[in-house]
């Protein structure tokens, strides 16, 4: 057996949802179900056999399918620790609460220090740059089998998370179409929706001419060929004031009987694929990276909720998770600056302009 890790961590709301996450879970032995609104389905839920949790020193396996009270702690080279459950169970509470009514953008939990050397922890959240932050194995009645799950956590507790981060690769690229092809005038200092309304205030159109990001296009066109000018046509309705939630935008383009007839999509084509490209963001697909059409969190997505409770949206059941997204997540506005958007301005003797996209949770 090795020495107990001992450390003083600090981080954000979200970084710390995730031990909280963790060390519920462990403890409940099992996750519940929720439907679109995060209400509990309390006859359904799934067995936890064990949580597999990746850190910047290696991996650590915790192991409670023996339902004796327990949890095996193990590294990749031996079992290192067998801890009683009721023992981290006691802290679980105080460490919900400390993340919840703590103030500033980074702190210290002090409940969280003894969980964490108990269960030899080095940090509050998994190592970055994957979209699974936890790994659990499942007792899954329809399966034989026991497969290791990513499952991708997102907290209520701090400011609402991204769905979509922005960076220059979520630039969609306008033509500023004019009856007289004559320039548009005093536009420079607009903030974008300004820039935006003026298009539509002398009679001109913005119209979608391509992305800065040919790896994001081709990942949007594996959700369907046409889906690039679906999200454009979403932003041109944001960018003007229309709406703002995605499924307000999503009606406002199905409202749009003439944009559906060019497209050739029925409502009800639309909103599935919307809905498809909200999961794929959510589980695998990103902009700047050549999505294969697969998911990296396998298994799905853990919400943790303000009052505390962890749910989880199990691909097995991806219409509840999919309906959860669409209508819980918006569009917003980052920043033009750090991004290069916003501002009219003329290439190859035409007038353009760029609009970036950002897709952030409710609450």
């Amino acid at each position: 057996m090795t020495n107990k890790t001992k450390t003083t961590l600090t981080g954000n709301k979200g970084e710390w949802s995730e031990f909280y996450a963790f060390i519920k879970i462990l403890t409940d032995g099992k996750v519940f179900s929720a439907d679109k609104n995060l209400k509990i389905l309390e006859d359904h839920f799934h067995i936890v056999l064990k949580i597999i949790r990746q850190e910047a020193i290696g991996k650590k396996e915790y192991d409670i399918s023996k339902n004796d009270g327990q949890v095996v702690v193990s590294d990749e080279n031996a079992e290192i620790a067998i801890v009683d459950l009721e023992k981290i169970k006691g802290s679980v509470a105080k460490v919900f609460e400390q993340i919840k009514n703590s103030k500033g953008t980074t702190f210290e939990v002090a409940s969280a220090t003894s969980p964490m050397s108990d269960l030899h922890c080095t940090q509050m959240r998994a190592s970055s740059g994957k979209k699974a932050d936890l790994t659990i194995v499942l007792h899954d009645k329809k399966s034989p089998e026991f497969p290791e799950l990513g499952f991708s956590i997102k907290s209520m507790l701090g400011s609402p998370a991204t769905l979509l981060n922005a960076s220059g690769a979520t630039n969609f690229l306008y033509h500023i179409a004019t009856e007289d092809n004559k320039p548009i005038q005093g536009s420079n200092n607009m903030s974008v929706r300004d820039a935006a309304k003026l298009t539509y205030g002398v009679g001109a159109q913005l119209e979608f001419i391509g992305m800065d990001s040919d790896v994001f296009r081709r990942n949007l066109r594996k959700i369907d060929s046409i889906f690039p000018e679906i999200v454009a046509q979403m932003l041109r309705h944001y960018y003007m004031g229309e709406a703002t939630t995605i499924n307000d935008l999503a009606h406002k383009i199905t409202d749009d009987s003439a944009f559906m007839e060019r497209i050739d999509f029925t409502k009800e084509m639309l909103l599935m694929n919307i809905k498809r490209f909200l999961s794929s963001i959510a589980l695998g697909m990103m902009p700047s990276k050549d999505w294969d059409g697969y998911t990296e969190a396998h298994g799905g997505y853990i919400i943790v909720k303000e009052d505390g409770d962890v749910v989880c949206y199990h691909l097995y059941n991806r219409d509840k998770f999919e309906d959860y997204l669409f209508y819980n997540t918006k569009l917003d506005t980052p920043s033009t600056t750090r991004h290069g958007f916003g501002k009219i301005y003329e290439e190859e003797g035409r007038q353009r302009m760029k609009l970036n996209l950002q897709i952030r949770f409710l609450k």
